[in-house]
């Protein structure tokens, strides 16, 4: 991630006259000097007409989006509760501010650059940084369960993973270690034939457990976004993954 203070601008990238340039495109914190994040973390901000949604390391933060010129209008900033560490949260907390401080922006190709009047930050499109994972043989981890248009975290303990491959899936939900048939098409996976072994959980495990297997039968609408995955299913219904390390 690139945060600087906001001295002089340089560099070669030209302000847009719209903003279509940001729709539909993720953008990830750059890995040159600047300030450090907390490791392991990085800075992701997807951009859709109306909507930004933000990632900081801990909570899936989303706000109403206006662009007016060469600012950035973020306002009614929400997300999940999940509890990380101080350090996670604080950072989640300094986003939001600098979101809500009308940042400069300024797009150039697959380069982001966000100011304020005290800093500077760069991303780049995450399809550069971040070729997507494949389906296949990756280990994907939970990380929300959606329901419409909301998400919600998963429990502490939890450790919830699937992982695709020869026509099948294989996983656990914490409680249940499951495999069964999937049948991947074009942008769909119809999944079958689940066979499960469950182990007694805390009720709160108990009850991820039946969510994430109500999610994950009959045909569901996927897509890869770097190293992250969702699953949508009709009714709304739906699951937010990431590629474990």
């Amino acid at each position: 991630m690139a945060i600087t203070g906001c001295g002089g601008q340089g560099g070669d990238a030209a302000r847009p006259s719209d903003s279509s340039g940001l729709w539909d495109r993720t953008f990830v914190s750059a890995d040159d000097a600047g300030r450090q994040l907390v490791p392991g973390t990085r800075v992701r901000l997807t951009f859709t007409p109306g909507t930004v949604a933000a990632e900081a390391g801990c909570n899936h933060l989303t706000g109403r989006l206006a662009v007016e010129g060469d600012r950035l209008v973020v306002t009614d900033v929400g997300g999940t509760m999940m509890a990380c560490s101080p350090e996670r949260m604080n950072q989640d907390t300094w986003l939001t501010t600098f979101l809500q401080q009308r940042p400069r922006w300024e797009l150039d190709a697959d380069t982001l650059v966000l100011t304020t009047g005290d800093d500077r930050l760069r991303l780049v499109d995450v399809r550069s940084a971040e070729p997507d994972r494949p389906l296949a043989g990756t280990r994907w981890s939970l990380e929300s369960l959606v329901e419409g248009e909301s998400a919600s975290s998963v429990p502490r303990g939890a450790d919830v993973r699937l992982t695709f491959g020869d026509g099948r899936v294989e996983g656990s939900t914490t409680c249940t270690d499951f495999d069964g048939a999937a049948s991947v098409g074009q942008g769909t996976i119809s999944v079958s034939r689940l066979t499960t072994r469950a182990r007694k959980c805390a009720a709160e495990l108990e009850a991820l457990d039946e969510k994430v297997r109500g999610r994950l039968s009959g045909e569901i609408s996927f897509r890869i976004r770097g190293d992250k995955l969702a699953l949508t299913r009709a009714d709304g219904r739906g699951m937010e993954l990431r590629a474990a390390p």
